[in-house]
């Protein structure tokens, strides 16, 4: 199961494109958010930090790799799930995210937009119904 989130944040590294097998591009993202809280003097304060990891492919994949870069603010909209791994004998769960949307957060920058030439044969998916990737990111 998984449940659609919203994410606010600033990327903690530099987008990490790959391709599968298939030659499907999928980047991965750790976007860092913090709450902010107002202190006692009037001024802000970030407190409990949370560290996404987030993947997003195909064309938006390439679209993220091209665009953005270590500490841009962001936002990130997609399928939040927990992911299980077995390390050192014991298992450990991950809540990472599926990405439908992502991109910068212009209230803290400003962007120069480019549009992506398509194709009139490939029609544009409707994200909140694509199915989940079926191939494994290759990191």
């Amino acid at each position: 199961m998984s449940t659609s989130v919203t994410i606010t944040g600033n990327l903690t590294a530099d987008p990490d494109i790959r391709f599968t097998k298939a030659g499907k591009a999928v980047v991965r993202l750790s976007v860092a958010t913090s709450r902010r809280v107002q202190t006692e003097a009037g001024g802000w304060s970030d407190t409990e930090t949370t560290f996404w990891s987030v993947t997003a492919w195909e064309q938006l994949a390439e679209n993220v790799a091209e665009s953005l870069s270590k500490g841009d603010p962001v936002i990130v909209v997609g399928r939040a799930f927990m992911d299980q791994y077995e390390k050192d004998g014991v298992t450990r769960q991950v809540l990472k995210v599926n990405a439908t949307n992502v991109g910068p957060d212009l209230r803290r920058r400003t962007a120069s937009l480019k549009k992506v030439e398509r194709s009139r044969d490939v029609p544009v998916a409707d994200v909140w119904s694509s199915p989940v990737q079926e191939e494994e990111p290759p990191f």
